[in-house]
């Protein structure tokens, strides 16, 4: 006998909100019944995304459901969950039901444990957290399968989660709590932080003279097999450039060349030669080599 999807609330259907739900819906692992944004026009979007729910002003009015997903921004989840557990209170949905009967309430959020919903205890809360960029929530819908999602929280959250994604196409990692921070920390320097360098690399482009329609098709192909050699070969041997040579004359002119142009991008470049100088030295970097670099790169700094 076929058993009826689990119902899913969301609060905050953003971009990472509305694909998760869209996939959901459309694969049967979730029936997606009521959607809550900040505005009726932002909710309204969502579910015309998703295909699916309906548009409710504020927690209050939402129905119940056995699953709530708060995909607000982090800073708005903690009060996300009081009010949803308001709710919970004035409705008496929580009284008398045993721990298997009771809903799951769970965030996105990479940095923030499970307890920053303890407002809606006893329910069973949890946290999952898609390792995967949402800015193109269409091109999300196909590009998810394969993402590993971190999850934390109580088991009976996490098991149900780990199988909704896994139904997603999706690997999963259990973490601690005292995980979590660093666990971000490390995916927001490899994602947030490449899509900074990758701008700032534009700017140094167009400071000579390269407009950034050119710059990007010339920056593409070179990137993505860099980030193939990375993943395939380890960071260590991937590293190549002036630095891993031990070109000391190439560093110094490039440092010298952004001091005239651009002194914030010249210390961020100083500052990841002298990283890449450490890695260089697990392979083919001399020690001579590393000395004169690091005194090129530290003295640029003074």
């Amino acid at each position: 006998m076929q058993t009826r999807p689990l119902t899913l609330n969301i609060i905050g259907a953003g971009r990472l909100g509305k694909t998760l739900a869209r996939l959901w819906q459309d694969r049967g692992i979730f029936s997606v019944a009521g959607l809550c944004n900040r505005s009726r026009e932002s909710t309204q979007a969502a579910v015309d995304f998703i295909g699916a729910g309906d548009v409710y002003s504020d927690i209050m009015s939402m129905p119940e459901a056995d699953c709530w997903l708060i995909a607000t921004g982090d800073n708005e989840i903690a009060t996300s969950a009081h009010r949803l557990a308001e709710r919970f209170s004035a409705r008496g949905s929580l009284k008398g039901t045993t721990a298997e009967s009771r809903p799951l309430i769970f965030h996105c959020s990479g940095a923030l444990p499970a307890a920053a919903l303890n407002a809606c205890r006893p329910a069973a809360i949890a946290s999952a957290h898609p390792v995967h960029s949402f800015a193109d929530p269409e091109r999300s819908l196909t590009t998810l399968q394969g993402s590993t999602v971190a999850l934390e929280g109580d088991d009976t959250g996490t098991q149900v989660l780990r199988g909704a994604f896994a139904m997603l196409g999706c690997d999963t990692l259990s973490l601690s709590p005292e995980q979590k921070l660093l666990y971000h920390t490390g995916s927001v320097m490899a994602c947030n932080y490449l899509t900074v360098l990758l701008d700032l690399s534009l700017q140094t482009l167009a400071a000579a003279g390269i407009d950034e329609q050119t710059a990007r098709k010339l920056l593409e192909p070179i990137v993505t097999q860099t980030v193939r050699n990375n993943f395939a070969l380890g960071p260590a041997h991937a590293l190549t450039g002036p630095v891993a040579r031990g070109d000391a004359e190439t560093v110094q002119k490039q440092l010298q060349a952004l001091q005239k142009t651009d002194r914030a991008i010249a210390e961020i470049y100083r500052q990841l030669g002298l990283a890449g100088v450490e890695l260089a030295q697990k392979t083919d970097l001399s020690d001579n080599q590393a000395n004169q670099l690091q005194s090129i790169l530290r003295e640029q700094a003074k």
